[in-house]
């Protein structure tokens, strides 16, 4: 049985009662991926065997309400289809929407958000942001919550590709083994064996025009590179760094 979402938006572009086309799109696609990954995510964790098919039908958005009430533009969805041998799925996969939005509120995903789902979290944020100044989640079920999303950190949700914080500077001596010209990116393999990533290089010593190609001129030679570092799955990696010759 189909379970009901009400989103309502206040201070975007538009009059109350009505969004412009991209912005509709752009909501409703960050609702239906958010939706459809907690109704995967679910069945590998907890409800193994259930088809491909039921987990679409019972993760299904559908855009059952559009009205304005007062300043607000308040949409209702419904979220899965009537009659899918999903065993509550939907009604399982709204909770879990729910407790991820209360996680955008207080900006603290919940202890079982993977990168996908921090992923989509963030698409929500983004979608939200561009037309509304505040929003509010509730529905037949669930407290309504409200927000600022353009407030809101993006950097607490785990993502494949999240982005990287620089700290204080660190200095890495090794040897300079790899120049990509076009984008502006050397790595260097360290005195340990690991490899290095310089993101962007400043003029650290005598050099006249563009530094990175004066780096490059380094190519297979020992270096010392300072700059901001930032350390992460991807291993370390160094931004606005100084390169000079060991």
């Amino acid at each position: 049985m189909a379970d009901a979402v009400v989103v309502r938006l206040v201070g975007g572009p538009d009059h109350p009662g009505e969004l412009d086309a991209a912005g509709f799109r752009g909501l409703l696609a960050a609702v239906q991926l958010l939706s459809t990954r907690v109704g995967r995510h679910l069945v590998d964790q907890a409800r193994p065997g259930r088809s491909a098919g039921v987990v679409e039908r019972s993760a299904r958005v559908r855009v059952v309400g559009l009205d304005g009430e007062g300043t607000a533009t308040v949409l209702r969805f419904a979220v899965g289809e009537e009659g899918v041998l999903g065993d509550g799925l939907e009604h399982e996969i709204t909770d879990a929407l729910f407790e991820l939005v209360r996680g955008l509120w207080n900006e603290e995903p919940p202890s079982w958000t993977t990168p996908l789902l921090g992923e989509a979290c963030v698409e929500l944020l983004d979608a939200l942001a561009r037309v509304a100044r505040t929003a509010a989640f509730g529905g037949a079920r669930f407290r309504e919550v409200s927000f600022a999303p353009a407030a809101l950190s993006r950097e607490a949700w785990p993502r494949e590709d999240a982005p990287r914080r620089y700290g204080a500077a660190a200095t890495v001596r090794g040897r300079l083994d790899r120049v990509d010209l076009r984008r502006r990116v050397l790595r260097v393999l360290d005195e340990s064996g690991a490899d290095v990533v310089v993101e962007s290089v400043l003029a650290g010593y005598d050099v006249e025009g563009d530094p990175l190609v004066a780096a490059a001129r380094l190519l297979g030679s020992e270096v010392v590179v300072t700059g901001p570092a930032s350390r992460g799955p991807g291993g370390l990696r160094l931004r606005g760094a100084t390169v000079r010759p060991a």
